[in-house]
């Protein structure tokens, strides 16, 4: 019976859309989100909750678990531990259970444990608000891209107040512009390597090629407000996209070349080369159409020289 009934609660997962349904899954699952959080933060301490990962995002599975994201301003040596897998994970910790078979993952966030964070994004929304000078951009690891990626885009689930406060505190709704910045920047500097790389090398130049298209969507794709980096999610996302949707045609045309890339004889190299370098320049131009990006992108690139 336990078998059968967690295969009916997988396959119930996929058909999941919105708060209300998805809580109504987890209580008939055995989950309760708000006693979940009572026994890590008590009765009086503010939490905010937020469903993260695929079923927030649309992209489900019967396979995929079930994400809850616990936000709070509590000192992380005041939070409780339970007896169920503990599992570290940058500067946050998750918390493993399972409810009828689904596999329910409560990630824990405490303020102060990203404050250098905090104070970065500070810095960056504060340079491009009065218009000054960029002199560097940060490389926020990828723990703490993938933390602002979901509180940007998460269902609040309860506790509005404290969400609505970590929201502001990471400047979320600058994520787009930093992010597309950020992986154009690591283009370029691929296509650098591209272009110095030895053509004799099997796979080497197709390697660094696809990197560059891959950066190159990345970054076209935050630019329209897409800030995922699950590859999973951005491919869906493409296949999901509109017809008529800005730059579709060639959004479909790069997820080809990404999916369909094989390895190239030597004399073929070049033109690997070659179409990164357009991938490239066509994205730093769609991107510059906006005023504000413009000038962040102008202002970066200025200080960066690269070799002819």
């Amino acid at each position: 019976m336990g078998s059968s009934s967690g295969k009916q609660s997988s396959a119930r997962l996929t058909e999941l859309r919105g708060k209300d349904e998805v809580l109504a899954f987890l209580r008939a699952s055995g989950f309760d989100v708000a006693a979940a959080a009572r026994a890590q933060f008590g009765d009086g301490e503010p939490v905010g909750a937020l469903l993260v990962g695929s079923v927030a995002e649309g992209y489900q599975t019967a396979s995929s678990d079930v994400d809850i994201l616990f936000l709070t301003y509590a000192e992380r040596d005041d939070l409780r531990t339970s007896s169920s897998l503990l599992i570290e994970s940058g500067r946050s910790f998750e918390t493993l259970t399972y409810a009828d078979g689904v596999e329910v993952n409560t990630e824990v966030i405490c303020r102060d444990d990203y404050d250098s964070l905090a104070d970065r994004l500070d810095h960056v929304a504060g340079a491009m608000a009065v218009g000054a000078q960029m002199s560097k951009l940060p490389m926020i690891d990828n723990y703490s891209l993938r933390f602002l990626h979901r509180l940007r885009t998460g269902i609040v689930l309860f506790g509005d107040d404290v969400v609505d406060e970590f929201r502001v505190d990471f400047h979320v709704q600058a994520l787009p512009l930093y992010l597309s910045v950020k992986y154009l920047v690591l283009a370029r500097e691929s296509l650098e390597d591209a272009r110095s790389a030895s053509h004799a090398t099997p796979g080497l130049v197709e390697f660094i090629c696809r990197d560059i298209l891959e950066h190159c969507l990345l970054a076209l794709a935050a630019g329209q407000g897409f800030t995922s980096q699950s590859r999973r999610f951005v491919m869906n996302w493409l296949a999901d996209a509109a017809p008529d949707a800005p730059h579709g045609e060639w959004f479909r045309a790069l997820r080809s070349r990404l999916l369909t890339r094989t390895v190239v004889g030597s004399d073929a190299k070049q033109a690997l080369v070659d179409e990164a370098s357009e991938a490239f320049e066509y994205v730093r131009s769609a991107l510059r159409e906006d005023p504000v990006r413009r000038r962040v992108v102008d202002q970066v690139f200025a200080r960066i020289t690269y070799a002819d």
